[in-house]
């Protein structure tokens, strides 16, 4: 069972301010909605789920693998990308998407596999793993293991546990009452102080569909479509 929470902004406007600037009501119909799919990307990814949706790093279903041996603080290094993939369930790979802040791109776009000589002895080169947009993937996003590389600031910095999260979306149920965004005028509420209330009103509910991990037939290991990274501190 989810209940559906509301979320609200409520923007006062002088009327002065109105009759001045013809396309302020224009930008704040705009502006408004925008910030309002911030609050609801960022509780579905880190919500607490107390009077707004159970977010995906806050999920008991949620996968977090531990750093490398001696991995140095505030890096991803290729290991990482490796590990966080194949503790993916395999069903949920298909639909699956890498979700990162823009900090770590800068660790993206240098990380290579390493190639090692004949005997196995040294490294000799490397192997770029990220393909950039238009670049080497000629995809609208950049790919890891062929899959969209999508920034957003509902991710925690470089370093953070949650800094990129490789998740199955579909696997996230969330409800919204129909309608979506409700948009009301008043001139009523700050009517002495000559004031224009816009109110927005959204209700959302939101969890992931899984309640655990799923564990190997044969093995010790667990699965889930939500993996991330432990903090490299």
């Amino acid at each position: 069972t989810i209940r559906l929470n509301k979320l609200a902004a409520l923007v006062p406007v002088t009327d002065e301010l109105l009759e001045d600037v013809a396309a302020l009501a224009t930008y704040i119909n705009r502006k408004a909605p925008r910030k309002i799919d911030f609050k609801v990307n960022l509780a579905i990814i880190q919500g607490n789920g107390a009077g707004q949706p159970l977010g995906i790093l806050s999920s008991p279903a949620l996968v977090s693998v531990a750093k490398e041996t001696s991995q140095a603080a505030d890096t991803i290094v290729a290991a990482n990308i490796m590990k966080m993939y194949s503790r993916m369930y395999a069903p949920s790979r298909q639909n699956a998407v890498w979700l990162i802040n823009q900090d770590i791109e800068p660790q993206l776009f240098s990380m290579q596999f390493a190639v090692k000589n004949v005997a196995g002895t040294e490294n000799v080169g490397g192997v770029p793993v990220y393909l950039p947009a238009n670049g080497l993937s000629m995809s609208p996003y950049a790919t890891l293991f062929g899959r969209p590389v999508i920034p957003t600031q509902a991710m925690e910095t470089l370093g953070d546990k949650g800094d990129i999260l490789f998740a199955d979306l579909s696997q996230y149920m969330s409800a919204t009452k129909a309608g979506g965004i409700r948009q009301d005028v008043s001139i009523h509420l700050w009517f002495d102080y000559d004031v224009t209330a816009f109110r927005f009103v959204m209700r959302i509910a939101g969890q992931p569909w899984w309640a655990t991990t799923v564990a190997a037939r044969d093995g010790s290991t667990t699965y889930s479509p939500f993996v991330t990274l432990d903090e490299r501190a």
